[in-house]
């Protein structure tokens, strides 16, 4: 029988998808397992939750993002020094085949279920090609993923797709280049019959947005709630969507019902110019027309975690971002917060810019991919130094999970959502980001005596929100420069 070993290596930084609470499965190697003739002996190796350790192979495919893909290449050079083909597939791999290429005998580029079966032929004709690429698939095609190849044991949520591509197109984000800006679902009775095979009872809605684009788009998710509910299935759901997933009241309705408790927003900035810069355009309507509070508060009464991200350290932000982000956090109440640092992920608008200003850092890839991890400044900022970025970030995480800031958040949210269980997710979620940043190598370099005073000292002290309806007008410290 031919051993075929499947890995999904680690970054070096714990985050929400390898802590062990936490922890959810990897769904493209279960699909590319399900392509996989049954001649073959799978196992798999994820590192997300359990420590490598050298296991036999006849082939060796690997999986990865650009913080975990120098690990994938070390990993590679084990297996090829003994004579052991190795196949790398994923965004990173997808953005940059020409450098996968040199640590790995194969690069599947684009999404690998359409090449699979390609390339397993080829490995078992001995003519394996450099390099494959691969077409966005009609998901009306896609295999049932292999759960059965995972340590399911080893993960407290599951995992599903019902989705992809992206038409938005954020100049930081690298979805669209790999998975298109056209909008694919699934049929909605295949994933129901999916999502009833799965036996975790917290789920992870891997979509980039579940409720997709157009009208059609949130019918489907409005079908997709009324299964789950007329089926009784009984799952925890954690999602993604836009903001404008507040907009539909009924669509928030049947989702919570349904049991979607969590929602992941990108909020990304509260300056419309980085808004702006990042090509984040919806956001920028629902900032502009100040309608960013009543959809928040439209998602967390129907009962649904807001969990918002910021991404901080633009080329429109300035000091005075910070103290505003962090009031407007407050002020809108969001549940849970997530603060990452702007990174130039290869293949993205931004990344592109950076190259032809000659503005990144550290070059010296692919050791340079491990700081790829959202939490370092890794380009020359314009209208601050990385200390002030650095400095900024500790401020608003330092108070955000502050003593009394927990407090408040945490009556917040119990009252408003009226369920104590989604109160105590709520907080679990914040203390396992409040753990990640009080144990960085970096958190005793910014703990001192007066780190607000950089940030509060030059500005007002009214209330984001008081500033947003100020009759005035009178916003610029808000938004330094929007004209």
């Amino acid at each position: 029988m031919t051993r075929l070993l499947l890995i999904n290596p680690s970054n070096s930084v714990k985050g929400l998808g390898n802590i062990s609470t936490t922890s959810f499965p990897p769904l493209n190697l279960p699909y590319i397992a399900a392509l996989t003739p049954s001649h073959y002996r799978i196992e798999v190796i994820d590192e997300n939750v359990e420590q490598f350790q050298y296991r036999d192979a006849d082939i060796v495919g690997l999986t990865a993002y650009t913080a975990s893909v120098h690990r994938a290449y070390e990993i590679s050079q084990l297996y090829r020094e003994k004579g052991i083909p190795t196949v790398i597939g994923g965004i990173h791999a997808s953005m940059l085949p020409d450098e996968a290429a040199q640590y790995c005998d194969v690069v599947a580029v684009g999404e690998a279920e359409s090449i699979w079966p390609e390339i397993i032929r080829d490995f078992e004709n001995n003519c394996l090609k450099k390099i494959y690429r691969g077409e966005m698939m009609d998901l009306k095609n896609l295999p049932l993923p292999r759960r059965d190849i995972l340590k399911n044991n080893y993960y407290k949520w599951g995992s599903i797709q019902t989705s992809r591509g992206c038409p938005n197109n954020c100049s930081f984000c690298s979805v669209t280049a790999f998975n298109g800006r056209r909008f694919r679902r699934r049929p909605v009775h295949s994933v129901i019959e999916e999502l009833e095979t799965i036996p975790q009872k917290y789920i992870m809605i891997t979509d980039d947005n579940i409720a997709g684009y157009h009208k059609e788009d949130t019918e489907w998710a409005k079908s997709f709630f009324r299964l789950i509910i007329e089926k009784r299935i009984r799952k925890f759901f954690f999602a993604q969507a836009s903001i404008q997933f507040g907009e539909d009241i009924e669509l928030l309705q049947l989702a919570s019902k349904a049991g979607v408790k969590v929602i992941l927003v990108g909020m990304e900035s509260v300056n419309p110019k980085t808004l702006k810069s990042y090509n984040k355009n919806i956001n920028l309507k629902h900032l502009k027309t100040n309608s960013y509070d009543t959809l928040i508060s439209n998602i967390r009464k129907a009962g649904i975690l807001f969990l918002g991200t910021f991404v901080i350290g633009g080329d429109e932000d300035d000091i005075s971002t910070f103290y505003t982000t962090l009031n407007f956090i407050r002020s809108s109440h969001i549940d849970i917060l997530q603060f990452t640092k702007l990174t130039p992920l290869p293949g993205t608008a931004f990344w592109n810019s950076l190259k032809k200003e000659n503005r990144l850092l550290d070059l010296k890839y692919p050791e340079a991919w491990k700081d790829y991890r959202f939490t370092k400044i890794l380009f020359k900022p314009k209208k601050m130094t990385i200390q002030d970025i650095d400095e900024g970030n500790f401020y608003m995480k330092k108070i955000y999970f502050g003593f009394w800031e927990t407090l408040k958040r945490t009556f917040s949210t119990l009252v408003t959502t009226k369920n104590l269980m989604l109160t105590l997710t709520a907080y679990k979620f914040n203390q396992s980001y409040k753990k990640s940043f009080k144990t960085s190598d970096r958190y005793s370099l910014f703990d001192k005596p007066g780190f607000k005073k950089k940030f509060e000292t030059p500005l007002p002290e009214k209330s984001f929100r008081d500033k947003r309806s100020d009759p005035s007008g009178k916003h610029e410290a808000l938004f330094p420069g929007e004209n």
